[in-house]
Parts: structure tokens; sequence; C-alpha cells
């Protein structure tokens, strides 16, 4: 799938957006998702509108990084993001599904912490963060992909002995009997809870007006539309 950037009035709000069933995804040529309903929303607040630009996750930070991409939807807050990035609060949801570590059902790899990590090649998402030790990790053997359908495809064509993710984010991208029959979950998971946060790229118009869009994204949250959104998209 190609992107492609074109000039956009100054109220119009661009989002750098990667596939992500359910929270965002293209349907006969329309962005539709959780996240999709959440731009909408905070854009409508300031009188402007969304729009939005497919782009792989590396390729959406360097987006921002540039500034040809104002804005992003569910990030997790980094050190390195900060740099070029700036994270309206309140966070968007508090994420507490742990991060699960993917084996074929056929594998005899044993996972149950984190040191069984490192003799293992790691699938992950090419431009993602997952959690600090492990993405600071420089000895551990990590395969960067372009998008989770590569990640499982390579992890059922035996080319990556693992890769990690949300069980939300992935079976959307599976049979689900092929989900329950070539994939196990390893017993080791990194489930403590993380921010998910909406962000402003520094080279951004908007980057002027990150206390407004803050405000906006409160109103949204004290009066449950933020959560009227979510429960719409889950049901």
């Amino acid at each position: 799938m190609s992107f492609k950037i074109t000039a956009q009035p100054l109220n119009t709000i661009i989002v750098a957006t990667h596939i992500e069933p359910p929270f965002s995804n293209i349907v006969d040529g329309i962005f539709i998702g959780e996240n999709i309903d959440i731009a909408h929303a905070l854009a409508a607040k300031l009188n402007k509108k969304a729009s939005f630009v497919y782009c792989p996750p590396a390729r959406c930070f360097a987006l921002l990084q540039s500034g040809q991409a104002d804005m992003m939807i569910a990030i997790r807050k980094t050190e390195t993001r900060k740099q070029f990035l700036q994270y309206l609060e309140p966070p968007i949801k508090i994420q507490k599904l742990p991060l699960q570590f993917y084996i074929h059902a056929d594998s005899k790899i044993d996972l149950n912490s984190y040191e069984d990590l490192h003799s293992l090649n790691i699938g992950v998402l090419r431009g993602a963060s997952y959690f600090d030790q492990f993405d600071q990790d420089t000895q551990l053997s990590k395969i960067p992909l372009t998008n989770y359908q590569q990640l499982v495809d390579m992890l059922l064509k035996g080319r990556i002995d693992t890769f990690l993710e949300r069980e939300e984010t992935i079976t959307p991208w599976v049979d689900q009997k092929v989900y329950n029959t070539q994939i196990k979950i390893a017993k080791f998971a990194y489930d403590k809870t993380v921010g998910s946060y909406i962000t402003v790229s520094k080279k951004s118009a908007l980057a002027n007006e990150t206390t407004l869009l803050s405000q906006a994204l409160k109103d949204l949250s004290d009066k449950g539309e933020l959560q009227a959104i979510v429960k719409k998209v889950r049901n």
C-alpha cells in the first residue's frame, strides 16, 4: 500500500496512521476504527478536520519528525520520542492488557522468563516501542518487520522464534483456526500498565496549540465521549 501527502488547509490535522484493527483500518478506501474516531472528535473540538495518511509505524514517526504529519494517536511515551513529539494529557487510555510472546505451536522453545529471550530470534514491528528493558537491550536478536501480518507469517514459516504484542492487536491478522492450532502464547509476558497518548509533532503548526488540544482532550474524557468511542468500536 502506498502513501502520499498533499498540502492541506490550516484547519486540517494530518494524522499519521498505521493499520492496527480494531484501532485503525482502511475499508473500501475509508479510514475507520477507534483511533480514527478519537482524532475526528478531538479535531471537531477545535473546529478542525482530521485527514489521515497511511504509513508503516517507522515511516509514521519519520513524518512526525519532519513535520510532514501533525499528529499520531495511541502512542507510548519514550524519552527518544519526546525529542520530536509533544504528548497531550491526559492519556487516552491506560493499557492493562499484557504484551504476550507468541511461539509456534510445534516449537520446543521454553520462554518462561526475560532471560530466555537472549537465545531467540524475535520479530518486532519496525519503529514500535514495547517496554524499556526490551527496547534498550542490544543483546537481543531483533528482526524488524513492516507490519503485523509479516510477524504472523514469519512465525508460522519458522523464520522467527517469537514476536510480542497484545492479543487484541494480533487476532485480527490471523485465521481463528490457525491461531488456535498453530500458535501458542509463552508463559513469559510483560504485564505492567502503560499510558497510551496522542502526540503532536514539534515541527507542526499544531505545536503552538497543544494546551488547547489537551484541554479539549480532557473535556472529551470528562464528558465520557472517549469512553463512548471505545465502547462503540469494541462492540
